[in-house]
Parts: C-alpha cells; sequence; structure tokens
C-alpha cells in the first residue's frame, strides 16, 4: 500500500519525520522505522529521519501489507433495522480523504450499503462508529444527542495518577492539527468527565462519559490537565503501541452497544461497576502490574 502527499506550501520545514506523523496520524518511533527501512522517499530519493522537508517536495510511503488495519479488522457489534454499531481499529481513518482504507468504504462489505456514518473517531483512535440506515434516523440521532439522550462511554489510558476530572472549557476547533482548549467555559453537552478505573503502573486507566463530542476532544481536555494520553503523538510524548483511547459504550434510546480493548489493564467486570456507579465519587481499587503485563487486583 502506498501514500503519497506534497508538503503543504503553508508549513514551514519540518524533520521527515515528524511530517510523516503529522500526515499519517502514526506515532514518531513508527515514522522512523519505515523511513529506516527505505519505505520513504523525498522527491524520489530517500533521506535520512532528520532531513527537512520543505513546501512543495512529494513523499511517498511504501507501506508494508501489515503497516495498516484493513476491513478485514473492522467488525459489525450490533444492528437493528435503523442502526448499526462498527469497531474501527485504531489507525484506519473513519471516512475516505486521507488514505486509501477507511471505515466507509467498508460498509459494503458488511451488508450496510447506502447507510450513513453518524460519528467519526480520529484516526488513532478505536471503538465504536455508529451508523444509520435512512435519513429518518439520522435525524433522531441528532434530536437525541443536541438533548443529552445519547451517552458515549471510552476507556483511556492517562499519564500519572488521576482519580477524576470534569473538564468544562471550551474547545476551539479552528482545522488546526491541535485544538485549543480555552478558559471559556463550554455548554455541559461538550463537558468531559473522567473517573479512574484503577492505576496502571503510574498510570491511570480512566472511564470518560461525553455527551457530543468535539474534535480531539478527551485527548485535549486530558493533555490541557497535565494528564496527556499514551501514545498520543499530537498532544503527548507519543508512545509506541497505538493511542490508548477506545470508544467502549454507546447507549441512546432504543439501541446500545459495547466492544471492550484487547488490553491487558481492562478488567470487564471492573468497567461495567463503575459506569453503573459513575457519579459517585469512591477510590479505585489499586492494580498492580505483572512481568507478563496484565493487569490484576
Amino acid at each position: 500500500m502506498t501514500n503519497s502527499f506534497f508538503y503543504s506550501e503553508d508549513l514551514p520545514p519540518v524533520r521527515l519525520d515528524k511530517a510523516l506523523a503529522r500526515q499519517l496520524g502514526f506515532g514518531v518511533r513508527r515514522c522512523r522505522a519505515l523511513i529506516e527501512a527505505g519505505h520513504v522517499l523525498v522527491d524520489d530519493r530517500p533521506c535520512a529521519k532528520g532531513a527537512l522537508v520543505r513546501p512543495g517536495q512529494h513523499v511517498l510511503v511504501s507501506m508494508p501489507e501489515d503497516a495498516a488495519p484493513t476491513c478485514h479488522d473492522v467488525r459489525l457489534v450490533a444492528r437493528n433495522e435503523s442502526f448499526a454499531a462498527l469497531f474501527k481499529p485504531g489507525g484506519l481513518h473513519t471516512v475516505a480523504g486521507r488514505g486509501a482504507s477507511c471505515l466507509e468504504s467498508c460498509l459494503p462489505g458488511l451488508g450496510l450499503e447506502g447507510w450513513e456514518l453518524l460519528n467519526r473517531l480520529d484516526h488513532l483512535t478505536s471503538g465504536l462508529v455508529l451508523a444509520a440506515g435512512d435519513q429518518q434516523s439520522a435525524a433522531a440521532y441528532k434530536t437525541w444527542q443536541d438533548a443529552g439522550q445519547v451517552r458515549k462511554w471510552y476507556l483511556a489510558l492517562a499519564r500519572g495518577v488521576v482519580q477524576g476530572l470534569d473538564s468544562r472549557e471550551r474547545i476551539l476547533d479552528d482545522k488546526r492539527r491541535v485544538v485549543r482548549v480555552t478558559t471559556e467555559e463550554d455548554e455541559p453537552l461538550r463537558w468531559t468527565r473522567a473517573r479512574a478505573v484503577c492505576q496502571v503502573g503510574d498510570d491511570t486507566l480512566l472511564l470518560v462519559r461525553i455527551l457530543k463530542g468535539r474534535r480531539h476532544q478527551i485527548r485535549a481536555h486530558l493533555a490541557h490537565a497535565g494528564h496527556a494520553l499514551i501514545g498520543d503523538p499530537v498532544y503527548g510524548v507519543g508512545e509506541p503501541g497505538g493511542l490508548y483511547l477506545h470508544h467502549w459504550r454507546l447507549e441512546m434510546p432504543g439501541f446500545e452497544a459495547a466492544f471492550l480493548p484487547d488490553w491487558p489493564c481492562v478488567d470487564h467486570e471492573l468497567v461495567e461497576s463503575l459506569a453503573s456507579d459513575f457519579d459517585s465519587d469512591r477510590d479505585p481499587p489499586k492494580f498492580r502490574i505483572l512481568p507478563s503485563g496484565e493487569a490484576k487486583p
């Protein structure tokens, strides 16, 4: 699979590895591995990871077959006559426009040709994406969302110790790569509420609830609070292993779906228990990390 782009005339020169991370949504380490393996050409020539890419230059990336997920990794989680919930793996775009593969192109193969996607997840975020079978259902979803009747639950692994977090700051999305968190309070539908599930080493597994999200809302709010997500190349360090943000559960009138990530630190019963008691202020159980990487109480 190949991916090519011309570096924007509106951007200043930048290192090749960082230019790739910005364009592909990968972590810097993954981009460096692609460069060192000879999969990246700048104006038809190989370059070092620290070489500057300048406005107008053409970058060609030839990625191995296993470098990005495909429709084979997408799953139909739940469906009725009006709605369907799909699992999108991290590293797959939701809609067409940036890369050959996207969740939208997978719909016909899942028996959902002509269905409309109702929400998007960031390229690196995994989890549930909702689709509607007709315009009436899509309109109903929008009405419920505006009324606060759609609840979206995420699991996130954040840096540091976090007991709980309520972020009400308005996010300014002016189409830049990095959204800005303001000091102005947003409408309640746009708030981010997080509660600790457990401690994972020096970090915290969080259950996060939003109602009507803005672009990068959870990532930006947590980073603004000093707890960037593990694996976030935009608001954090971009550790290897992918972004630890997963849309776990969706609840709305007449329809719900859930799909847990395969992270070793996630305990199904504990997450379900916290969701049912989400608004309380109980302390999370303490977890220790075993050499195998499994988190157990």
